[in-house]
């Protein structure tokens, strides 16, 4: 029987973030894949089918709102969430395909977005 949970990548290049939310995020019924610059993101992204993207938005390689720009373009499907201690304006997509959440932020919300962007998660 294929696996039919959803996927979620998080990208960040703070190491201590990226296992933040990769530990708030365990818990679900998804199937979590990171990355801790935009360039590995996108070779993930190349390979694997991805549900929804996590991102910072500053990042020293590409930016979090660059590298959404480039995953909905090969994955038009996906929805992006970038989180950012600093307003950004987010890339365009279908209404509800772009969120942003400042940082810092509690789980709870975290956890919130994720549930409104794949309900079954």
């Amino acid at each position: 029987m294929a696996d039919s949970r959803k996927t979620v990548l998080i990208v960040d290049d703070d190491p201590h973030v990226l296992t933040l939310v990769e530990k708030m995020l365990r818990p679900r019924r998804i199937n979590l894949l990171v990355a801790p610059r935009a360039a590995e993101a996108l070779e993930i992204c190349e390979r694997e089918s991805i549900d929804v993207l996590i991102s910072d938005v500053r990042m020293p390689d590409m930016d979090g709102v660059k590298l959404a720009e480039r995953v909905l373009k090969l994955r038009p499907e996906a929805s992006v969430l970038l989180i950012s201690g600093y307003w950004k304006e987010v890339p365009p997509g279908k209404p509800g395909q772009v969120r942003f959440l400042r940082k810092p932020f509690f789980p709870s919300e975290l956890v919130r977005q994720l549930q409104e962007m794949l309900p079954d998660a």
